[in-house]
């Protein structure tokens, strides 16, 4: 058997939260920082859940964020074509992945964070269940 189809856990480092699980009203929420320095790519995965107070559209856009120190001088992290990496979803109710390329930070950046986004239109005091994890994998030593 071939180790990577078989124990794919052995690869990548899951246990990486980008933002706890938690209800959202509209604003701007950013999770904490997550160093990085030991990884050279990822996916970050968002779940959503279902929204109350009936509104009547949402909106949950994720992006990524580095840092040199992990607290200070927060930059997007950009793709190739230097455009920022997002997704956005208008559903609730399902999960929405995002693969970025830690090779295109800054050369002293070692620290990730993601910043959510969430908003609403119509409805009464509408909310939104959400939370990310980062999938971290090509690290410099194989997590177990």
């Amino acid at each position: 058997m071939i180790p990577q189809n078989v124990h794919v856990g052995a690869y990548v480092s899951c246990a990486n939260q980008g933002l706890p699980p938690a209800s959202q009203a509209a604003g701007t929420r950013n999770g904490s920082a997550i160093d990085v320095s030991s990884f050279q790519s990822g996916v970050l995965v968002a779940n959503i859940g279902a929204a109350t107070g009936t509104p009547t559209t949402q909106t949950v856009t994720y992006s990524l964020e580095s840092s040199v120190d992990g607290t200070t001088g927060w930059t997007a992290v950009v793709d190739l074509d230097g455009n920022a990496l997002q997704v956005a979803s208008t559903a609730g109710g399902k999960a929405v992945e995002l693969d970025f390329n830690l090779q295109l930070l800054k050369a002293d950046h070692a620290f990730l964070r993601v910043k959510e986004v969430t908003a609403f239109t119509g409805g009464t005091s509408p909310t939104l269940v959400t939370g990310v994890s980062l999938v971290l994998g090509g690290g410099q030593r194989l997590p177990v």
